[in-house]
């Protein structure tokens, strides 16, 4: 397969980067390259803002009706709908997916700028009750300016939607940065939107967080920044927005417990927590990677874990049939091996896995097999650090009261799981864990009316909700006076000084 270049995306069209430079993309099934990125610096960064702000301040995108934004998010949405299978191949070469999760994703992203098209052409001022007599007010919501939308490797077109659906419609211009190691299917994105939407209204500038990233957060045309990553990502990011001072919506990792009860209906408990961290290999910030499960039936979830876990089968991300596909690069994959050696070293027992996949097959590929410990107690560095891979950390618990508190024994919370068959024992848990999101017997799903976004070390802000919308506009107070305005310094105050 020949290698694919691809250039940043800027004020409507293909850009080169402005030192020439390109970074290899591998495929991670192979360990080949299959692509070069541009690798953009400083001048590229300047470019993207300087476009996002001329669209917005100068070519009016922030001044249009609502109602006229709405018109084109809801065509690029038809697009969308029409066109999501170009972008698949793309966005699996860079970060190894499997073809089925990759097309459930693209198939729905039309899906994401529907209901924030629908919310941008309802947008109205909101009549204040101010107590002062020979006054009206009223309350106006207008957009930020040029947003900086930052996006992680793990799902990073799904994610740019996340941000890019309610930053438009809110009335913004946006520059993405997407992760310098799975840029290429928003590029890709980025040319169908142009079909639509005025030139400058999205850029895409691409290469390394700390020349491009921190360049674009700190241009002084930067109005408001989104960020979804790491936690040594995200403070970083905020620090340097701090400088601004811009604010910023920061979705960082997680290190999600499930929590199973006794009582409850293990069959789809354990499709639960399979889906949680085997689908994505657990290359997702909501992957529920803590199980904590009542003592009564430890013994046998683990047990029916560790056969789905030894019974699912690694191959080329590609094929629909393939259950297991490869860690989306070779340093995470270090990484994540590095994290197994540790959880062994520490006293945890692998109960499954433990160990890379295909390596005879595929010796630079990514493949890390879905992996069980038991016996992991809160001190130990697999149950406080993300993995962000299929290792799954396992506990036993009495108690409900032992239930909470390892659920919240941890410095994240993005997100947790619990299952029972007893309605009052889950609300009871979803009340006392520490989470952003918590699912009640299901797990993993999003959706576009349905905030997510952390607690604790798992960032602040949301994403997607009622709130996301007004998250990417600032409220503008006007005053009118209906009386003549009263003289401050009547006759009988002006006294000699």
């Amino acid at each position: 397969m020949a290698v694919r270049r691809f250039s940043h995306f800027i004020n409507g069209a293909d850009a080169p980067p402005a030192g020439g430079r390109y970074l290899a993309s591998e495929d991670p099934a192979t360990g080949q390259p299959w692509a070069e990125i541009a690798q953009g610096d400083a001048a590229d960064a300047g470019a993207a803002i300087q476009s996002a702000h001329a669209a917005f301040a100068e070519r009016g995108w922030g001044a249009l009706p609502g109602a006229e934004r709405a018109a084109m998010l809801t065509t690029l949405a038809d697009l969308l709908e029409a066109r999501w299978e170009e972008l698949v191949e793309a966005e699996i070469r860079d970060n190894g997916k499997r073809i089925v999760e990759v097309r459930a994703q693209f198939s729905g992203l039309h899906s994401w700028f529907r209901p924030f098209a629908k919310a941008a052409a309802t947008l109205e001022d909101q009549t204040m009750s101010p107590t002062l007599p020979g006054v009206t007010c009223t309350s106006r919501k207008v957009p930020f300016g040029v947003v900086v939308a930052i996006t992680p490797w793990n799902s990073p077109l799904m994610i740019a939607a996340w941000k890019l659906a309610p930053a438009l419609a809110a009335g913004n211009t946006v520059v993405v940065k997407p992760s310098e190691l799975a840029s290429a299917s928003t590029i890709l994105f980025a040319r169908i939107a142009a079909e639509v939407l005025p030139p400058g209204v999205l850029n895409v500038v691409t290469g390394f967080g700390h020349e491009v990233g921190e360049a674009l957060v700190r241009h002084p045309l930067a109005r408001k920044v989104s960020f979804t990553g790491s936690e040594i990502g995200g403070s970083k990011v905020a620090g340097a927005a701090a400088s601004g001072p811009l604010p910023v919506t920061l979705e960082l990792g997680g290190k999600s417990p499930q929590v199973v009860f006794a009582d409850a209906d293990l069959t789809a408990t354990l499709n639960g927590i399979a889906a949680g961290i085997f689908a994505s290999n657990g290359q997702s910030c909501v992957a529920g990677s803590r199980l904590i499960v009542q003592r009564a039936v430890h013994e046998e979830v683990v047990s029916a874990l560790v056969a789905t876990a030894n019974c699912l089968q690694p191959g080329d991300p590609m094929d629909p049939a393939t259950q297991i596909a490869p860690l989306a690069n070779a340093p995470h994959r270090d990484k994540v091996m590095g994290m197994i050696e540790t959880a062994k070293a520490e006293g945890a027992t692998c109960v499954a896995g433990g160990t890379r996949m295909l390596q005879t097959e595929r010796p630079d590929a990514c493949y890390v097999a879905p992996t069980i410990f038991t016996g992991v107690t809160p001190d130990m560095t697999l149950w406080q650090r993300e993995v962000f891979g299929p290792v799954l950390a396992v506990t036993a618990f009495d108690t409900e009261e032992e239930a909470a508190t390892l659920a919240n024994a941890s410095d994240y919370g993005l997100a947790a799981g619990v299952w029972t068959n007893d309605p009052a024992k889950g609300q009871r848990m979803a009340d006392r864990i520490e989470a952003g999101t918590v699912y009640i017997n299901h797990y993993r799903s999003v959706d576009p009316a349905v905030p997510i976004g952390g607690m604790k070390k798992s960032g602040y802000g949301r994403e997607l909700g009622p709130d996301a919308l007004a998250d990417y506009q600032q409220t503008k107070a006007i005053w009118v006076g209906t009386a003549p305005m009263p003289n401050p310094f009547p006759p009988a105050d002006r006294r000699p000084t």
